[in-house]
């Protein structure tokens, strides 16, 4: 069996709060092969989807960092530990100023 090379994707804009919102900086997705699905992986953020088609693996990606958004942007700072606000602030440089809000 033929395996495929790992590949790197990088991804300009992604659906946020129902929203799609265009990135402050490109988000670096690693996508494997293997038999008939695909792996899509972010370190940065820890996103992690299987998905039979790339399409759905990026659906899935945007769904994984929009559940991160609401747990750690929309909900108030206060409640947040520092490691949080890390995350929080990280994220939000992900996306440009004013989108997903």
């Amino acid at each position: 069996m033929l395996k495929m090379a790992n590949q790197i994707i990088t991804l300009d804009r992604l659906k946020i709060n129902d929203r799609i919102c265009r990135l402050a900086r490109e988000l670096r997705i690693t996508v494997e092969h293997d038999a008939d699905r695909l792996t899509l992986s972010n370190e940065e953020f820890g996103l992690l989807v299987s998905a039979p088609t790339l399409e759905e693996g990026i659906a899935g990606i945007s769904e994984e960092l929009s559940a991160l958004w609401e747990v750690y942007v929309a909900d108030n700072p206060a409640n947040l530990t520092k490691d949080a606000l890390q995350l929080r602030s990280h994220l939000k440089s992900l996306v440009a100023a004013g989108a997903g809000s």
